[in-house]
């Protein structure tokens, strides 16, 4: 079974995380909502006459927040990012999102400091 590379974008102040196939990035994609949630999206390849291939070239969802993995279908290739094991989909998403919480709140504390730090005029 062959592993889908992949690689993230982030952006912290709205949340919005894709993660993308390398071998598919600048691919035509449709995206396919996961379950009901309006923020998370499956990334479908699509050929130059618009039809489907079968082919997941990412996901995009405000990732901080999402919590419906029970939507998430289950996919027949594992999934890597550089420097980590081969993961399904799924538990490579939960281990993404663990790591950005974590960012996150790093940053929420340090803007803190700095406010808490900051002179009274």
């Amino acid at each position: 079974m062959e592993t889908v590379r992949a690689t993230i974008e982030w952006t912290p102040e709205i949340d919005r995380f894709v993660l993308w196939a390398e071998d598919l990035v600048g691919s035509a994609f449709v995206p396919e909502p996961i379950g009901d949630d309006p923020l998370a999206s499956l990334l479908l390849e699509v050929d130059e006459d618009e039809r489907e291939t079968g082919r997941v070239v990412g996901v995009e969802m405000a990732i901080l927040e999402f919590d419906r993995w029970g939507d998430l279908p289950t996919l027949d290739r594992p999934w890597q990012l550089r420097g980590w094991e081969p993961l399904p989909l799924d538990a490579l998403l939960k281990r993404v999102q663990r790591e950005l919480r974590q960012r996150q709140r790093q940053r929420q504390l340090k803007a803190a400091q700095r406010g808490a730090s900051a002179p009274e005029g």
